[in-house]
């Protein structure tokens, strides 16, 4: 039995701004760009010290008839921003979140193209620490508590109630307000014009969620938020900086040998309650570290008791591997990728399973590396076995950290944004292809002990997105999962690379653009934008999916207009006659196929009009006609059966004819018999008419 294909979740449309893609609007000044007309961005005025990651921002003011002080960030198409996210944003009135003003799609002239806008409103002024500095500030403790403390946990309380993570909280993006060193209160700094925490430095994230590159982190929780805020108290507490100098993955291995407190404090002492507030926060265990509410309480006066750090658990023996001798697991498994050749090795010659049950003796990593091996070579020990052991082994060693596969290190709700980030840049999409085939996700999601990570969703997605590449037909493969796994990532055709499509609205106004200019492709939907569709509204594309797919250069076209006049009609957009003419003149191939030419000219002159007036239903309509072409088939199908009795009796005759010395004497003698035969019976009557009527002849 053929399995059938799942049907995917729906997305909340809600959220998705559905408004035409905007055309160019004339700025005031010539280095000016006008913004929802209220406010004009200055491409030529930078304000690095705003910068998020790779998005720069710029300078921006009111228009005549607005007030206020704005900036703007834009964004880079490879970085998908927090769309979604920024709804829910805007909702949140706190006097230390700077106002969302609004968000568009802009042409922005510096790149002769579109790109995604946020505005804020008003002035962040300087951060309380600017990158390259030392990130040890050594402030009083009444002074964190006043400034910094009480305003960002009214933040971050407000955030929990809404379920929205920052994911990007770090004294590098906290702000003074202009407050021109009367530090009153601070101001927390943009966080959606990036995917969740690509910005955020790995000091500042969880020991798990700074293993995954930073665009696979993924949304996280407020826990997370947590974590980052406590680093930074400790940051603007602390006198030394303990991890100064050394690298990402060296920050990494001293938080998961000394505890997260340890490594960050260092020989700083903090005392009484402030020591009680740190360790709370900076607890390596998610389901220990202290909530909102635990801070609040804290702030309030109540005691609580300190919470210890978690130590991993060590083995009676090191396990030698690659050089290096280990005794936990998690330094073991950010190791096994780079020599995958020595993993198998120990793993065929039981070495790794004999180091773990007998002197680990933790029997639960036991169970989960007895049936990772057995998974891996389930499939075969060939070609990808070392890249499926080695995946399968480190979220089995150390179900927290991220998957790791053929070089990706992702969370699970960050291989969306990832994936994303392969399309933009032309990567190499082959490692995505195997690890939604051969399960990994849903691998490392079955080993997983963090209560906080949505396994339901994910099991969905990766079990749909499985399905989706052993497909590849358009609107199904890789191009399917990037928006199913990344909703908020804009259509990746390459027909449209200067346009930011987010909804169906913005495909075809950006088609309709296109056309205008005298750019239009000959044919519209590709293999992005039809998966694009399809995770939009699959009922505007999934009817005439299939005529896409044909080879017949006619059933394409007629598959590109069916769906785009549906798109026409079901989101009731107005008139779109660059589409329609440029639609107009590929229809040849269509009336190529009507037998009769005076239907054939009769449809291509209702189609024209139609075309004229911009009305792509219309042309779909006529197109899509069943009687027309019942009727064509029909007369062609008696055309032709005159056509072969004519040409039937025109070889008889040629063949007569190749004998001329008999040419017509048959016929002749055919014909004096019937002529001869009609005169007898003739003479018969009338003898025995006159017979039986007693006359004579004479």
């Amino acid at each position: 039995m053929s399995k059938e294909t799942p049907t995917a979740p729906v997305e909340d449309k809600s959220l998705v701004d559905k408004s035409p893609v905007p055309m160019p609007k004339k700025a005031a000044r010539g280095d000016r760009v006008v913004f929802d007309d209220d406010v004009e961005i200055c491409y030529t005025e930078r304000l690095p010290e705003y910068d998020i990651g790779d998005v720069k921002a710029y300078a921006a003011e009111a228009r005549a008839g607005a007030e206020g002080v704005f900036f703007a960030l834009v964004c880079e198409r490879r970085l998908v921003p927090r769309d979604i996210a920024a709804n829910v944003y805007s909702s949140v009135l706190n006097p230390s979140l700077i106002p969302l003003h609004g968000k568009n799609v802009i042409f922005w002239p510096p790149e002769n193209g579109q790109r995604f806008v946020l505005v804020y409103k008003g002035s962040l002024g300087n951060p309380i620490l600017k990158r390259g500095d030392k990130e040890a500030l050594g402030w009083r403790q009444e002074k964190v508590m006043q400034s910094v403390l009480r305003p960002l946990v009214g933040v971050l309380q407000d955030f929990r109630d809404r379920d929205f993570v920052h994911g990007c909280i770090n004294p590098f993006n906290i702000f003074d307000g202009n407050q021109k060193g009367n530090l009153e209160r601070v101001l927390l700094g943009d966080c959606l014009s990036v995917p969740p925490s690509f910005a955020q430095p790995a000091l500042y994230e969880t020991i798990e969620r700074s293993m995954a590159h930073p665009l696979a982190r993924g949304k996280g929780t407020h826990v997370d938020d947590l974590y980052s805020f406590g680093v930074t108290l400790a940051v603007l507490l602390r006198n030394a900086d303990p991890l100064h100098g050394m690298s990402e993955e060296d920050v990494i291995r001293e938080k998961i040998e000394h505890g997260s407190y340890a490594a960050i404090t260092g020989k700083d002492r903090f005392k009484g309650s402030m020591l009680e507030l740190l360790r709370g926060l900076l607890h390596d265990d998610a389901g220990q570290r202290w909530t909102v509410d635990e801070v609040l309480a804290w702030m309030d006066g109540r005691r609580l008791s300190p919470k210890q750090p978690i130590k991993a658990k060590k083995a009676a023996r090191p396990l030698a591997f690659d050089g290096k001798k280990y005794i936990t697991t998690s330094p073991l498994a950010m190791d096994l990728e780079k020599n995958p050749q020595e993993l198998v090795r120990i793993v065929d010659s039981g070495e790794l399973e004999q180091w773990i049950s007998r002197s680990l003796d933790d029997e639960l990593v036991t169970v989960r590396v007895e049936q990772a091996i057995r998974a891996a070579r389930e499939k075969g020990i060939g070609p990808g076995y070392e890249n499926r052991l080695l995946s399968m082994l480190s979220s089995a060693i150390d179900p927290g950290a991220p998957i790791r596969f053929h070089g990706l290190r992702m969370m699970g709700d960050g291989v969306g944004a990832f994936l994303a980030d392969h399309f933009a840049m032309r990567h190499d999409l082959q490692p995505f292809t195997e690890f939604f085939t051969l399960g990994i996700g849903l691998n490392w999601i079955t080993n997983q002990t963090n209560p906080t990570i949505d396994v339901g969703t994910l099991i969905s997605r990766f079990d749909f997105c499985r399905s989706y590449v052993r497909q590849n037909k358009i609107g199904y493969g890789l191009e399917r999962c990037l928006y199913l796994l990344c909703p908020e990532s804009p259509c990746m055709s390459e027909k449209i690379k200067d346009y930011v499509v987010l909804s169906p609205e913005h495909l075809i106004n950006a088609f309709e653009d296109l056309c205008q200019k005298n750019k239009a492709p000959t044919l519209y939907l590709d293999r992005h934008s039809a998966a694009f569709l399809a995770a939009k509204d699959s009922k505007l594309i999934d009817p005439y999916l299939y005529d896409l797919a044909q080879p017949d250069r006619y059933r394409q076209v007629l598959g590109n207009l069916k769906c785009l006049a549906a798109m026409q009609k079901k989101l009731s957009l107005g008139a779109f006659p660059g589409i329609a003419q440029n639609l107009s003149r590929e229809l040849s191939v269509v009336y190529a196929r009507i037998h009769n030419q005076d239907t054939r000219q009769q449809l291509e002159v209702a189609v024209n009009r139609a075309a004229s007036e911009g009305d792509i239903k219309r042309m779909a309509v006529i197109l899509d006609n069943p009687d027309i072409y019942a009727k064509d088939f029909y007369g062609f199908r008696d055309a032709m059966k005159e056509y072969a009795d004519l040409r039937k009796e025109y070889h008889n005759l040629k063949r007569s004819l190749e004998d001329q010395a008999s040419f017509g004497k048959t016929t002749g003698h055919d014909i004096a018999a019937l002529v001869s035969s009609i005169l007898a019976g003739l003479i018969i009557l009338f003898l025995a008419f006159m017979f039986f009527t007693n006359k004579s002849i004479m």
